[in-house]
């Protein structure tokens, strides 16, 4: 079965006792910093922070997990939790033949060969030990998982798996094996915690945080420390430096994802890798004042919907095959010199469509905007629609008379349409706006085999980890988006810090 566009959640779960921490079990402020120091800390208590702890907890370790938020689970509040691995358990029930070398050869061809080839091959490996991991602790996947995926390309089998209340589910067994951890002794969480800058010895060895929290600004010292910080999706100033074309796209996330762990590494001389690259997502919609409307509003795609309307940019230019893959749709979106297109329709596909470009809209929703005219912008000509959208009035008539004629003369479209072509001719005319989404980031930290982030000399960073969106998942999707590989390799690579970190904090014990 395939998958239908994941629907991206706000959730007003933050309080929910089923996912919340156990107020007995939370620390509200830093640790003394008189206290012996911890043998790992873990700054970020996400997808990837969460099982960096409970591993480290397991191994023994004296574990301080920090989080600047009044609560755990990061972006899995609200992603929609997709995991992908091939040869995990419940795919070999369902007899799919498949392995980690096709997982690894699938990931790469979608993300353009750009993928860092160790990281991808670490994680493609561990895909499915993880997966088990995850069952095995009580996480409810949907019956039809593993799965084929319409976000992005498509995988060449099934082997992506989804839970029943998308990355929620996922949060609710993390968290009660967090809560096991805790009540052992040696795991310790601080909430309202925000960590400022990384500390070193003399050595450059990393040996803790200084942190801001309701108390002050203390310092906790640690034998090692893990960042599980996140991306840096909701900071307009680092997407302005990074990637000032796509400041425009609206940040389907959180908050706090500000990238603090990536500045915080910058400035202990980290490597930062594929900084300059991000892909954002068509489908936003925004009103003509340039703003993004609510998140519900947003374009319908194929394979559940295939548009009879044209997409044009700013030049009156059509762009890509508005059915085409999710691939050719990114590409050639990142490829227009604006980030925004309109999606241009006349009174008769207003009137025939069984299904509505706009996700989730109905016809007399679709009424009233026209009405309205915010979102959706209509005139008697084609020219007076140009003309309101400020696009080139002689290139946006020149654009729609060539579609009609190939429509009109059964001739092939310059783009490859194939299906639901009809001409534009019937006034009035109707067009509305569609910007670009981010939902994660594609530059991050520089990390090794071991998970051991490196400086721009290639070296290590003494008792300096990280696992998550921190990396950017550009290091394991290259230039695409590879479904799936992002919440399960946090994961997979928070467990692998957890575990090296703690081997460097027993040498250190025995020195």
């Amino acid at each position: 079965m395939v998958l239908k566009r994941r629907e991206i959640l706000k959730a007003a779960v933050l309080g929910s006792s089923s996912i919340a921490l156990s107020a007995a079990t939370i620390q509200k402020t830093a640790a003394n910093t008189n206290k012996e120091p911890a043998d790992i800390l873990i700054i970020g208590a996400g997808n990837a922070g969460i099982p960096a702890a409970i591993e480290a907890a397991d191994l023994g370790a004296k574990v301080i997990l920090i989080d600047k938020n009044n609560f755990i689970g990061g972006m899995l509040i609200v992603s929609g939790g997709h995991i992908s691995g091939a040869n995990a358990k419940m795919q070999m029930r369902k007899n799919i033949e498949d392995s980690y070398e096709k997982h690894y050869q699938d990931a790469m061809k979608i993300g353009k060969y750009q993928a860092d080839s160790e990281l991808l091959s670490i994680a493609t490996e561990h895909a499915a030990s993880m997966i088990d991991w995850l069952e095995e602790i009580g996480v409810e996947f949907t019956d039809d998982s593993p799965m084929l995926v319409d976000d992005h390309d498509h995988y060449s089998v099934p082997r992506t798996y989804v839970g029943k209340d998308l990355a929620r589910s996922l949060l609710k067994p993390l968290n009660k094996e967090l809560n096991k951890r805790i009540k052992k002794g040696n795991l310790e969480v601080l909430l309202d915690t925000k960590a400022l800058n990384l500390i070193q010895n003399k050595d450059k060895q990393v040996v803790g945080v200084r942190v801001q929290n309701k108390s002050g600004i203390v310092d906790i010292q640690s034998k090692t420390v893990i960042l599980t910080t996140g991306g840096y999706g909701a900071s307009k100033t680092m997407k302005k430096k990074y990637n000032p074309k796509v400041t425009s796209a609206k940040w389907i996330g959180l908050p706090h994802a500000t990238g603090d762990g990536i500045n915080m590494a910058k400035e202990i001389n980290a490597k930062l890798v594929n900084m300059d690259h991000l892909v954002v997502f068509p489908g936003t919609i925004f009103d003509f004042q340039g703003t993004p409307t609510e998140i519900s509003t947003r374009l319908n795609f194929p394979p559940k919907h295939f548009t009879k309307s044209i997409w044009v940019n700013s030049k009156g230019n059509r762009f890509t095959n508005e059915h085409g893959s999710p691939d050719e749709r990114e590409v050639a979106f990142l490829n227009q010199d604006q980030l925004l297109f309109y999606v241009v329709f006349d009174n008769s596909i207003r009137e025939t469509a069984i299904t509505l470009d706009i996700r989730n809209w109905d016809k007399a929703k679709l009424d009233d905007a026209i009405l309205k005219g915010q979102i959706i912008t209509s005139a008697k000509t084609i020219e007076d629609l140009a003309r309101k959208i400020n696009v080139p009035i002689k290139q946006m008539l020149l654009t729609v008379n060539q579609y009609n004629k190939s429509v009109n003369n059964n001739e092939a479209d310059s783009f490859g349409r194939q299906k639901e072509r009809v001409p534009i001719v019937s006034g009035p005319f109707y067009a509305f706006a569609v910007g670009g989404s981010v939902l994660t980031t594609h530059g991050g930290i520089s990390i090794n085999h071991s998970m051991e982030v490196t400086d721009n000399e290639s070296k290590v960073i003494p008792g300096l980890y990280a696992a998550g969106e921190v990396l950017g998942n550009g290091q394991l999707m290259g230039h695409g988006v590879v479904g799936g590989m992002s919440v399960g390799p946090a994961i997979t690579f928070g467990r692998m810090a957890a575990r090296t970190a703690h081997r460097f904090a027993q040498c250190l014990c025995l020195e």
